[in-house]
C-alpha cells in the first residue's frame, strides 16, 4: 500500500497513479500483496479524500490557518497533510502493534524482487530508491510521530521538500497547539474511518 508514496518520495520525478499502466502479469511470482496493496492504496485514497468528515475538516482547518494571519502559505494543502499526519500520530500512539507489523512486512521484501518490479515497469533510479527504502525501514521514523512536536517537524519537512518554505517559531508553535487540540477529534473518528475503509 505504501509503494506509490515511497516511489514519489525516494525518486526524483516518478509517480504511479491508478491510471498508470503497471505490469501485473507476473502474479505467479508471489506479487499478489504488491498488486493488491497498490490497488488498495488508490481505493483507500479515493474513499478517504471523499469522506464527508475529511472534506469538512480540511476546509475548517484551512480557514483556521488562513485566519491566523501568520502568513502560512497554501493553507488548503497544509490542512490536508496536517490531517493525515494527525491520523498517523493516533495510529502509532494507539496501535503500535500495527506499525510494528508494517515494518516487519517491509523488512521481508527482498531487493531482487523490488528490482524485478522496477525493471518490469520501466521505473528508473532503482538504486537511489532502494537506498531510501532501506533507510525508511531501518530508521522506523513513524514511531517518532508519538511526539506531536515531531509531527510538526515532519510537516515542516514536507513543506520544504514541496518548495513552499519553512515555518518560523511562531508558526511552529501555532501548528503544535492546533494539532494538540485537533487530536481528540481525530480519535473520535478512527472507528468511522476503519469502517469506511473496510
Amino acid at each position: 500500500m505504501l509503494f506509490p508514496d515511497l516511489l514519489r518520495i525516494f525518486t526524483k520525478d516518478q509517480r504511479i497513479s491508478e491510471k498508470s499502466n503497471i505490469d501485473f502479469g507476473y502474479q505467479q511470482n508471489n506479487y499478489e500483496n504488491l498488486i493488491g496493496g497498490i490497488q488498495n492504496h488508490f481505493r483507500g485514497d479515493d474513499i478517504f479524500h471523499n469522506w464527508d468528515w475529511f472534506k469538512a475538516i480540511n476546509h475548517e482547518l484551512a480557514v483556521t490557518i488562513r485566519e491566523s494571519k501568520l502568513g502560512i502559505k497554501r493553507d488548503w494543502f497544509l490542512a490536508h497533510i496536517f490531517i493525515e499526519l494527525a491520523i498517523d500520530h493516533v495510529l502509532v500512539s494507539e496501535n503500535e502493534t500495527l506499525v510494528k507489523k508494517l515494518y516487519v512486512d517491509l523488512m521481508a521484501c527482498d531487493k531482487s524482487g523490488w528490482e524485478f518490479f522496477f525493471n518490469k515497469n520501466n521505473f528508473e533510479e532503482f538504486e537511489i530508491w532502494h537506498l531510501g527504502f532501506e533507510r525508511f525501514v531501518k530508521n522506523q521514523y513513524i514511531f517518532n510521530y508519538k511526539d506531536t512536536a515531531n509531527v510538526i517537524y515532519a510537516l515542516n519537512r514536507i513543506y520544504l521538500s514541496a518548495g513552499i518554505g519553512e515555518f518560523d517559531d511562531t508558526q511552529n508553535q501555532f501548528l503544535l497547539v492546533l494539532l494538540n487540540n485537533f487530536i481528540p477529534q481525530v480519535k473520535l473518528k478512527m472507528n468511522e474511518l476503519y469502517n469506511i475503509l473496510e
